[in-house]
């Protein structure tokens, strides 16, 4: 079972390399943690320049939030694992930005815990093949704005489940598991085509009217309608009660 993220080493030992399934969506994104100097609570801000952006939000710890840069990009020549060529690329990135940005970059450089990726999602045809099946992003994935744990555990427990009702035959119970999940998935992975022009609008003018929509339909007339749009691709799967 491969349940090993984004770049699953199961899928390309089983289906090929990456680049046949992952599709880029002309963004990269990191995070990181950083202090929480200006003392937020339960609340989030984003400062957004055409192209790029930064967010912070409160965390579990009350000390800390968590950070997040997002530029627009051809895809980048990197290494997956070299933190410090990744410190380089958003040091090079966010220069001269104004904000809270000095004072990320600050928290980026000494974070033992940065995350870098393209912002992308996988696209497959299927997600078994003989005795082996992904879950979550491995079959599933997209970089942000794609329900990530809350998709590996439903996948997790579907195909916990069918395993379970098949007694043993692991093929029919793979091709219920995706028949179950797959438009849920697939429904879920949408978020993350939207999230980089969302987040960092690539020209002014869509900056100023995604500032507009989005004090609309945070406004209190709109609010509960919003938060059922943002939640319902989540929430768009009616679980099986599987026999003990």
């Amino acid at each position: 079972m491969g349940a090993d993220g984004l770049h699953s080493r199961v899928r390309a030992l089983a289906f090929g390399d990456e680049s046949r399934f992952l599709r880029f969506h002309g963004y990269y994104v990191a995070t990181f943690a950083a202090p929480n100097h200006l003392g937020l609570d339960h609340q989030g801000l984003i400062f957004s320049e055409p192209g790029r952006a930064a967010s912070i939000a409160s965390a579990r710890r009350p000390e800390e939030v968590t950070a997040l840069l997002m530029f627009a990009s051809r895809p980048l020549d990197h290494d997956p694992r070299d933190v410090v060529q990744h410190k380089a690329i958003l040091t090079e990135r966010f220069a001269g930005m104004g904000w809270e940005v000095p004072r990320l970059l600050e928290a980026m450089r000494q974070s033992p815990s940065l995350y870098l990726d393209a912002v992308g999602r996988i696209g497959m045809d299927r997600s078994s093949r003989g005795r082996v099946v992904l879950l979550g992003d491995a079959g599933y994935g997209g970089t942000i704005g794609g329900q990530g744990t809350g998709l590996a555990v439903v996948c997790a427990y579907v195909l916990a489940g069918e395993l379970a009702v098949a007694k043993g035959d692991h093929r029919a119970a793979f091709q219920r598991y995706e028949a179950r999940v797959r438009r849920y998935a697939r429904r879920c992975q949408q978020g993350a085509k939207h999230v980089g022009s969302f987040f960092a609008p690539p020209t002014r003018v869509q900056l100023a009217l995604r500032n507009t929509m989005y004090r609309a339909l945070t406004s209190r007339p709109l609010s509960r309608w919003f938060e059922k749009m943002v939640t319902s691709a989540a929430s768009d799967l009616v679980l099986p009660a599987y026999p003990a």
